[in-house]
């Protein structure tokens, strides 16, 4: 097994910013002020695809995901000359999937590996996308289940010439092919975009402001658009949506902590 380090046929910038909301309150970008109506749009389940959820289970030696037909196994190592919070790191990744059975060798990878935080299957069946906790922030791992092949996104977009890559905080697939969303950056910045494992490229999503953090990506079961909540400024949300025929995001509105909360249990939590 081995990392595809196959360059990226091509990238895409998409073009200029959405056209923002009418006026009822209001943040401060760089250069100008954008508006955001304050609704009452409440959380529609039937808006959002369905993710599939799996059961995360721990031992001490073992973390299992399980879901439909697929098993993911992250086998643990104990290095007792290491720091704390690294003594316990994944060695293998090992993903079963009906009669198929692939070992990643994390051991080897540039960073320790402490945890895996979500997994989440594309609707084809063909990848699995893995959420990888290290010392400091994330990796997102996508394996090909067909053929065992895997890539390190945050390592993609570095080879794509990204800076400062240090955690993919959110990601889903779209309902209807098979790309992925999520968000990149570090502690201060946070910025969006999407990979298409067939084309073997990036979308750069353009952005409102800078955000600080993104911390929910769910896309609409038509497929066509994508919401994110992010914050700007700190410790204020926002509920953005992406047209992917448009190619420009707009937001739509300003999000509470109970809101938030609301349209985060649409996502990936694990079953108990």
């Amino acid at each position: 097994m081995k990392y595809t380090n196959v360059l990226l046929s091509s990238v895409i910038v998409l073009g200029s910013l959405g056209t923002l909301s009418t006026a009822s309150s209001s943040f401060h970008t760089s250069d100008k002020v954008a508006h955001i109506a304050v609704d009452s749009t409440s959380v529609n389940s039937s808006t959002y695809q369905s993710i599939p959820k799996l059961k995360k289970t721990t031992g001490s030696n073992k973390i299992v995901w399980k879901g439909d037909n697929i098993t993911i196994t992250a086998n643990i190592l104990k290095l007792d000359a290491a720091a704390d919070f690294e003594q316990n790191i994944i060695d293998t990744i090992v993903v079963t999937h009906d009669k198929e059975k692939y070992t990643l060798q994390t051991g080897d990878f540039e960073v320790k590996l402490l945890d895996i935080t979500s997994v989440v299957k594309s609707p084809s069946n063909e990848w699995i996308a893995i959420q990888v906790e290290k010392s400091a922030g994330s990796n997102l791992i996508l394996v090909n289940l067909k053929t065992g092949n895997y890539t390190i996104i945050n390592e993609r977009l570095e080879k794509a010439g990204k800076q400062n890559v240090e955690t993919i905080s959110s990601y889903n697939w779209s309902p209807k092919e098979d790309i992925i969303a999520f968000s990149y950056g570090n502690t201060e910045k946070s910025t969006l975009a999407i990979y298409d494992t067939k084309k073997d490229r990036f979308v750069y999503l353009p952005r409102t402001t800078n955000y600080i953090s993104t911390g929910l990506i769910l896309w609409h079961k038509n497929g066509k658009n994508m919401d994110y909540i992010s914050e700007y400024p700190s410790d204020q949300w926002i509920l953005f949506r992406y047209d992917t025929e448009t190619k420009k995001v707009k937001p739509v509105k300003k999000i509470t902590k109970k809101e938030f909360q609301q349209w985060f249990k649409l996502d990936k939590y694990p079953t108990k």
